[in-house]
This record gives C-alpha cells, sequence and structure tokens, in this order.
C-alpha cells in the first residue's frame, strides 16, 4: 500500500533511521524534535504540506502502519537468513541429497515389521497403522521430488555461474590481446596517413573499431574537419602555375602515378580495414579533385 502522510513522504534513509529509532524504543518528542529538525524533513514538509511540522497523531499513525510494516519485513528477512544458515549447517553435517532416501528406508523397515505382525486379518488397528504409512510414503515421495528438483536447480545455477565466470576471464584476455596488437598496427597505419597529430588519432579510430577497443567521445570530436580532401589539393598547388586562361590542365586521373603528392602505404600490411583503406580513400579524394579542376571551362573573351 502507498502511504501519502507526512513521515511517509521523506526520504528512505530519514524513514529507516526512523524506524530503527522506534525499535529501539525511543519516546516520541524526542523524535519529534529530532524529525522536524531535519533538514529533509523541513524541504518535504514545505514542498508537500506548506510547512506544517510533523504531529504527534502523525508519529502515532506511523507506529501502527509504516513503522509495523517495516518490523514485518526485518523479521521475515531474519527468519530468511536463519533458514538459509540452518541449512547450510545441515549441509556440512549431513548428505541432504541422499536424506529422502534414508527416510524411505527408515519407512520400508516399518512397513516390513508391521507386515511381520499380521496375522492375515484386517481390523481397525492394522488398517489405521498402514493408513498411516501409506501417507507417510506420499509424503517422503512429495520430499524426494522437491529435493532433486533443489539440487538440479542448484547444480544449473553453479553451472551458470562457472560459464559467466569464464566468459568474464575470455573477455578480458581478449581485450587485453587486442590492445597488445593493436600497438604496431596503429603506430604503421599513424605513419600512412601522414603522421602527426591528426594521423594518429585517425589511427586509433581504425584500429579501436576493429579491435572493439574503448573511444572517448571527445577524441573523435576533436578531429580535425575535411583535412583528408585538402590535402591533395595543396598538393596540386606544388605541381607550378597555373596554364592561361582558356586552356585544360593535362592531370592524370590515377594519383599513384601522378608526379605530384604521392600517398606511401606499408606494403607489410594487407588488411583492407587498415592501410588499404586509408589509400582508398586518398584516391577517391584526389580523384574528385582532378575531376573538379577538369571540368573547369576557359573564361569566354
Amino acid at each position: 500500500m502507498t502511504r501519502i502522510g507526512k513521515i511517509a513522504r521523506l526520504p528512505a534513509k530519514v524513514r529507516e533511521e526512523l524506524n530503527t529509532k522506534l525499535d529501539d524504543g525511543q519516546e516520541g518528542p524526542a523524535l519529534l524534535d529530532w524529525l522536524n529538525a531535519l533538514p529533509e524533513a523541513q524541504t518535504s514538509l514545505q514542498e508537500n504540506f506548506e510547512g506544517s511540522p510533523i504531529t504527534k497523531q502523525n508519529l502515532s499513525e506511523w507506529r501502527l502502519g509504516g513503522f509495523r510494516e517495516w518490523q514485518i519485513r526485518r523479521e521475515l528477512l531474519d527468519q530468511a537468513f536463519l533458514l538459509a544458515e540452518g541449512a547450510d549447517e545441515m549441509e556440512k553435517a549431513v548428505d541432504t541429497a541422499l536424506l529422502p532416501g534414508a527416510l524411505a528406508v527408515a519407512l520400508a523397515a516399518r512397513y516390513a515389521a508391521l507386515l511381520n505382525g499380521w496375522d492375515g486379518e484386517l481390523d481397525e488397528k492394522f488398517e489405521a497403522q498402514l493408513r498411516i504409512l501409506r501417507g507417510l510414503n506420499r509424503d517422503i515421495a512429495v520430499l524426494q521430488k522437491t529435493m532433486h528438483q533443489a539440487i538440479q536447480q542448484k547444480r544449473e545455477t553453479e553451472e551458470a555461474e562457472e560459464q559467466r565466470d569464464r566468459r568474464e576471464n575470455e573477455e578480458l584476455k581478449n581485450r587485453t590481446l587486442n590492445m597488445i596488437q593493436s600497438i604496431p598496427e596503429r603506430e604503421a597505419l599513424a605513419a600512412a596517413l601522414g603522421g602527426g597529430q591528426r594521423g594518429f588519432k585517425l589511427a586509433k579510430m581504425i584500429t579501436a573499431v576493429k579491435y572493439d577497443l574503448p573511444l572517448a567521445k571527445d577524441e573523435i570530436a576533436s578531429l580535425p574537419k575535411n583535412q583528408t580532401e585538402s590535402e591533395p589539393v595543396q598538393a596540386e598547388k606544388a605541381e607550378g602555375p597555373r596554364p592561361k586562361s582558356g586552356g585544360k590542365r593535362n592531370i592524370p586521373k590515377n594519383p599513384v602515378n601522378h608526379p605530384g603528392p604521392k600517398f606511401q602505404v606499408s606494403p607489410s600490411e594487407s588488411n583492407p580495414v587498415k592501410p588499404e583503406s586509408a589509400q582508398s580513400v586518398l584516391e577517391q579524394a584526389w580523384t574528385r579533385v582532378t575531376k573538379g579542376t577538369e571540368e573547369i571551362k576557359p573564361s569566354e573573351e
């Protein structure tokens, strides 16, 4: 049940401390003075009850409601803890998995004793004893089934925990190996991308994607913009003076054979995700630059 009183609106930490004080037997007037002086309580009362203080009536209602529910929950938790503790002690003392079987053996002995003393005549005493043994037999059968399910569930839980531990250890090992393997590849890729801070950042991003390594968002945001296309343009300016108006420049379309800027890629790298992809990106940028230059028409006199 959701409570809407003054004490119920207090933060959970304050309510827990109040319940502990009530459980220790502290008196009402002292509790009211303590509660109304708390900054958290004053804020809650101001927001929900126009600053009206907690009264003796509010505390009395809380004793019968929220505090009593808290006590019941504590008692249930204590009982569950004691039950689990007793089960652990019993498992250390006896093999609980074999206990239902031992009870079945004892019941079979009772059946044997009853039949050995039976003269073959059905009387009320014999039938009463037989009914008791039958009831015990059903109870032991249910107990055996319950114990079997509990043992199976425990075994499955332990196996699931072992699998989770193995998976976590394997993931940790793979992450460590990926970090180690990415170092030389990142250095080679950074050199292929022109070196410098920009080359290193690009190489770090590529290796992070390939090896599933963490990469901060601020590192991606700090990457320089439009640098891939500007480099070929700068290289083009170094070729020489532009032709006069009315002519076209004879620029090879293949940037690899062009005498201008060359993009060196380490021959030892064969992974298309790394240096080859960098080469492809730079070639495509150079093609766009040369294509745009060829489409320039001479100005009309």
